[in-house]
């Protein structure tokens, strides 16, 4: 299953299974556009999972909650994982070793850019509203805009919502067991 980095625990293994269901449920439920927890899991799937399974974690929701909602343009589904998956790699590279409310946010931050880069460049490269040009390009992250600060905000609070649970549950878990190391 899943192969948490620096812990083997079936406590974390239901957390992550908790969170999947409930970024699943968070892209299913009536929510504004762009405000939803799959940024936030990426980046905590990242910092948690082995390299191996992180990004799984991420495209298994997705494709989850798209089989419910309905797919859509191939072009485009591609660059909306496509900015997940690299939201996991942020998570691996910035969280992994050291977490803390500043290297969260700054995650947050640069997860939800990341995405809106990504998935935008896809919405163009698809010729779907917008002309292959460099105007039709600028156009497609103009109309982009609006959609960042409900990705901040979703990334923001969600990854806060993640890793505090996971606090919570490693100072459990060192109470219990003297030999986890403190982070």
């Amino acid at each position: 299953m899943f192969e948490f980095r620096n812990h083997n625990s079936t406590i974390l293994i239901k957390l992550i299974y908790g969170l999947i269901i409930f970024t699943i449920l968070s892209r299913l439920a009536p929510h504004p556009y762009n405000f939803t927890s799959v940024g936030a899991l990426s980046l905590f799937a990242g910092a948690t999972l082995s390299s191996r399974t992180a990004w799984l974690v991420t495209v298994v929701c997705l494709v989850i909650s798209d089989a419910f909602s309905g797919f859509y343009n191939p072009v485009v589904m591609l660059f909306v994982y496509l900015g997940f998956v690299l939201n996991t790699f942020l998570g691996h590279y910035l969280l992994n070793a050291n977490r803390n409310f500043l290297r969260i946010t700054i995650g947050g931050l640069l997860g939800a850019f990341i995405f809106y880069f990504v998935s935008n460049f896809g919405m163009w490269l698809s010729g779907l509203n917008y002309p292959l040009t460099w105007a039709g390009l600028i156009d497609c992250y103009i109309q982009g805009l609006p959609y960042i600060k409900p990705s901040l905000m979703g990334d923001l609070i969600y990854a806060y919502f993640c890793f505090g649970i996971f606090h919570i549950i490693e100072i459990n878990m060192r109470a219990n067991d003297h030999t986890m190391p403190i982070r």
